[in-house]
């Protein structure tokens, strides 16, 4: 991915927000990929505003097939307060998910308790009661927004907000509840197709300096996302 395709949605001297592309990881790519902390912090040394190694700090992530709206730090004292918000769940995020199957209910709650497997890097519903250490409650409300027909299959757009940010939470939560993502192989996933349909389309947070509400919005129009929004 060439720098001039980032999208920078807004920047100051505190922080950046940009679109992270699918299939790019937030930070420490691999040794064949770069990831997108290393290329906006080339892109920054570019500009010649900055002498020696910019700092950028990571407040939260996107997984690598994910795309969607971050928000980075350039100073340590803005990270501090932006991972404060990120830590206390008060940093609001929304997704758009395609889904395999329609929820019982268009519009409802997933309450799940979580456990991180990091041998195989994946999470997994366990019962409440279970005192296993690494267990954490997982929940989000959804939205179902519309219907579509793609490639002999039914397919349904889903409006997702985070109340807990858990590893992998969106995609465990629904390929639990019965309605896997669309190309979510990982988690249950009946087709064959490369994507992950997944996008954090909004972030809301308050301005470290400014205290500012800050919201950011975007529409996700590759790969199946077509189907619902228009370039």
């Amino acid at each position: 991915m060439q720098q001039k395709e980032l999208r920078i949605l807004y920047e100051d001297t505190s922080l950046l927000v940009c679109v992270k592309p699918a299939g790019i990881a937030s930070q420490g790519g691999s040794i064949f990929q770069t990831d997108l902390t290393d290329l906006l912090k080339t892109l920054l040394k570019k500009r010649g505003e900055i002498t020696g190694e910019p700092y950028l700090g990571v407040i939260h992530r996107l997984d690598q097939p994910v795309g969607g709206i971050m928000v980075f730090a350039k100073e340590p004292e803005s990270a501090a307060a932006l991972s404060a918000q990120a830590a206390s769940d008060k940093m609001k995020k929304c997704y758009y998910a395609v889904l395999e199957n329609k929820p019982v209910f268009t519009d409802g709650e997933l309450i799940n308790y979580l456990l991180r497997d990091n041998r195989t890097n994946m999470s997994h519903v366990v019962d409440e009661g279970k005192k296993e250490k690494g267990v954490k409650r997982a929940e989000l409300s959804y939205h179902i927004l519309e219907e579509k027909s793609y490639k002999e299959q039914k397919v349904w757009l889903a409006e997702i907000t985070l109340k807990t940010g858990r590893h992998h939470q969106i995609r465990v939560q629904f390929s639990h509840a019965g309605c896997p993502l669309y190309g979510d192989r990982k988690y249950n996933s009946t087709t064959e197709g490369k994507e992950l349909a997944l996008f954090s389309h909004y972030l809301e947070f308050v301005h470290p300096k400014t205290k500012k509400v800050m919201q950011f919005d975007q529409k996700p129009t590759d790969g199946i996302f077509s189907l619902f929004f228009e370039k």
